[in-house]
């Protein structure tokens, strides 16, 4: 019989304040309402920011009716404040504040080119996709690491408008480290970056740390906490950071013990096969798992520009790969073409800015499928 190695694994989290994930949702809320009123609409955008300064660049493509009602300075600063920068409701301002915000962009806005719409189940760059799944489905088939860290996260966010305000501000970082073994993993350390000002009341800050640790862990041996081990967080957000979007590759994906594809998901529509390629190569991985096929499986797909499905498909089960033919018919050939996939994901029900904050892999999206689906 073989032996499973125990094996430590770590993974980090971000809170919406943090100045990467700001520009993830904002960039996302943009795709959100395009493809509300027109759901083969085309983005393909970035953002940055620096202390009130927010910069937008990238391509819009949509009906006529679609792009006149984009405001997107409205849509940029609802996500900025829905992130927590503003005044709590202990009356104490976390800036820079969405109406300080200075916003530039430089797209390409318009209708689409003659054709162009016609041919967007076409990829448009060539791209390597990652998905994985285990069949562990206490940890939502997610690596437990990754799955503690984003736990933890919106703990820390919720906690902060239950007991926080006034005292804790919207940006902080989780990381945290876990023992995997043959009898499941534990949860070791974590470490805890919260934001807040000069008079934060640190017992205050510890104990909702420590609460939300132990509320994560649950049943299990409750893990060492550090909180702001480097000492104050005062600057927080893109005062003490610039932000870009897409920058949160690993986090967005399957952590640091999982290869991770080359394009970025947020900013880009549900046709654009980085995020088309990334979610289908996940509903993959879930679907050998949940047949059996193996306790983990990463399946890698690989489009080429121009192309209407992936050219290669890459499977790897229990760390052993798998020829893809062999692999499909196992699955029973699903369909992989980008244009049934699309038809497929576009009814997702999730917003896309809480895709990006708390990670693609929840339930309720198209792509995370269930035994008999």
């Amino acid at each position: 019989m073989k032996s499973v190695p125990t094996v430590r694994e770590s993974a980090e989290h971000v809170l919406p304040g943090h100045p990467d994930k700001i520009c993830d949702a904002a960039v996302d809320a943009i795709v959100e309402a395009v493809r509300r009123t027109d759901p083969g609409g085309q983005c393909g955008l970035e953002a940055a920011c620096i202390f009130d300064s927010f910069f937008l660049t990238g391509r819009i493509a949509a009906d006529p009716a679609t792009l006149q009602s984009l405001d997107l300075e409205a849509i940029i600063r609802e996500a900025w404040e829905s992130a927590g920068y503003g005044t709590d409701a202990a009356g104490y301002t976390w800036g820079p504040v969405a109406d300080d915000l200075r916003i530039a962009t430089r797209l390409c806005f318009g209708p689409f080119e003659p054709g162009e719409r016609e041919n967007r189940h076409r990829a448009d760059d060539q791209a390597i996709c990652v998905g994985w799944a285990s069949d562990d489905s206490t940890t939502g088939h997610l690596p437990p690491a990754v799955h503690l860290a984003r736990r933890i996260a919106r703990r820390l966010h919720e906690l902060r408008e239950e007991e926080g305000p006034g005292e804790l501000g919207p940006d902080g970082k989780v990381l945290v480290e876990v023992e995997r073994g043959p009898r499941g993993w534990t949860p070791l350390h974590v470490t805890i970056s919260l934001h807040h000002h000069e008079r934060s009341d640190w017992l205050l800050l510890r104990r909702i740390a420590e609460r939300a640790v132990e509320e994560c862990t649950a049943g299990m041996p409750t893990p060492e906490i550090l909180l702001n081990g480097a000492g104050t967080f005062l600057a927080g957000g893109p005062n003490g950071d610039n932000g870009l979007s897409g920058k949160k590759l690993v986090v967005d994906a399957y952590g640091a013990g999982v290869p991770i594809g080359g394009g970025a998901w947020s900013g880009k529509d549900l046709r654009k096969v980085d995020r088309l390629g990334g979610m289908l190569a996940r509903e993959l991985a879930l679907r050998a798992v949940h047949a059996g096929l193996a306790g983990e499986a990463r399946v890698s797909l690989l489009y080429s520009p121009g192309g209407e499905s992936p050219e290669r498909v890459e499977p790897v089960l229990d760390g052993v790969f798998v020829a893809p033919d062999e692999f499909l018919a196992r699955l029973g050939n699903p369909p992989l073409d980008n244009r049934g996939t699309w038809q497929r994901y576009r009814e997702c029900p999730i917003p896309l800015p809480d895709l990006a904050r708390w990670g693609h892999q929840q339930p309720g999206t198209p792509w995370e499928v269930r035994p008999g689906r």
